[in-house]
């Protein structure tokens, strides 16, 4: 029997175990970014930070990353298939943000080194299970 995403629940494959512990442990970053995104939505933030004060690119951008955070966390947890289409959604969305359009939303480049770093640590991941399915 298999999980949506193929890794096989009797495997003693320590690479797909390693990937979706992985995923696992991303699912649980988006979460919190999702929910102190959402945090900022409600008002509930640390620096006093409001909703309503944000301009409207701030305002919009939070409420896309909030749904796509939350739903690509949801997708990774679950090892479903569309999770991590999600999460390059939400990747390529903030990355976009935070460099094309920095007079809009600012510069993070932190955030923008952290999302390359995961998803590449994840691309190289696949990219290894892939080749090793394919020697089978």
């Amino acid at each position: 029997m298999s999980d949506p995403i193929g890794v096989s629940d009797s495997a003693e494959d320590w690479l797909s175990r390693l990937t979706v512990y992985y995923l696992m442990g991303v699912a649980v970053l988006l979460l919190g970014a999702g929910l102190v995104r959402a945090g900022l939505i409600l008002g509930i933030t640390p620096t006093g930070e409001s909703f309503e004060t944000m301009d409207v690119s701030g305002r919009a951008g939070a409420v896309t990353l909030v749904f796509l955070d939350l739903f690509a966390a949801v997708g990774l947890w679950i090892r479903a298939v569309w999770g991590p289409v999600m999460w390059a959604v939400a990747v390529i969305v903030e990355t976009a943000m935070y460099t094309v359009l920095t007079d809009l939303y600012g510069s993070h480049p932190l955030r923008v080194t952290v999302h390359c770093v995961l998803i590449g640590i994840y691309l190289v991941l696949a990219a290894v299970e892939l080749r090793r399915a394919a020697r089978r």
